[in-house]
């Protein structure tokens, strides 16, 4: 089963110099019908205009992902990190027995475009951990990068979360393909251009800011689909 959730779906608010874009209930806003999916309890968009942010606040067996897509993010914390995250850096936070911490754009003159995403963690109560990897462009054009993973390596998560999650920059006309396993969920997010979804289900075309959900076994193409350029996207394999 394919579900599109489009960017006009999305909830979205303006506080104080921050936009911010839910594709899940969150904050103030509330829906039960759309509450998580999988594990993936959150999908947020954030822009934070110059000198913007978010104070210190408390959060506890969550698994925090961040993902800058323009401009620099600077995330503190509790627990004596402190971090300028850029295009091409993903933060991983397992915020485990409990975390204090803040993500703000210290810039006087450049906005901050990210994706924050949150997760269940494998097990509660572990010791708050800290992930970042850093990626080309050249390394996601034309293949599914994965920038987090399960298991050992490089890219492993921090107390290993059953997650992989891939990025990648689509020429236009390109394909990639993936087989989706009985028992696993895909959530598939364009960042920017539009991407072609192909399976059993029929052909969808996603752009900039939608979503799809796909549950059960699939065998998925996905073509880059844009007429002005690259097409940008991240898609995770969860359960």
């Amino acid at each position: 089963m394919i579900k599109i959730m489009t960017a006009a779906e999305r909830h979205t608010t303006h506080d104080d110099g921050i936009h911010s874009e839910f594709s899940f209930s969150f904050g103030d806003y509330t829906d039960p019908h759309n509450e998580h999916f999988g594990s993936l309890l959150a999908h947020n968009e954030y822009v934070l205009k110059p000198m913007e942010g978010f104070d210190r606040r408390f959060h506890h067996d969550l698994v925090i992902v961040h993902l800058v897509l323009e401009g620099k993010l600077t995330y503190e914390d509790d627990k004596g990190k402190f971090m300028e995250l850029t295009p091409g850096t993903i933060h991983v936070v397992n915020t485990g027995s409990g975390v204090y911490h803040a993500e703000n754009n210290a810039s006087s003159s450049e906005d901050v475009r990210y994706l924050e995403m949150w997760f269940l963690p494998a097990e509660p109560g572990l010791e708050a951990s800290h992930h970042q990897g850093d990626f080309t462009q050249a390394q996601r054009l034309n293949q599914m990068l994965p920038i987090i993973g399960s298991g050992d390596g490089e890219r492993s998560l921090p107390q290993s979360l059953d997650v992989v999650m891939y990025s990648s920059i689509l020429e236009t006309g390109k394909e990639l393909t993936y087989s989706l396993s009985e028992d696993r969920r895909m959530h598939v997010y364009v960042i920017s251009g539009q991407v072609e979804i192909s399976s059993e289900d029929g052909v969808f075309d996603i752009s900039s800011g939608d979503a799809a959900r796909i549950q059960r076994r699939h065998e998925l193409t996905f073509q880059g689909n844009s007429s002005e350029g690259n097409s940008e996207v991240v898609i995770i394999d969860m359960p």
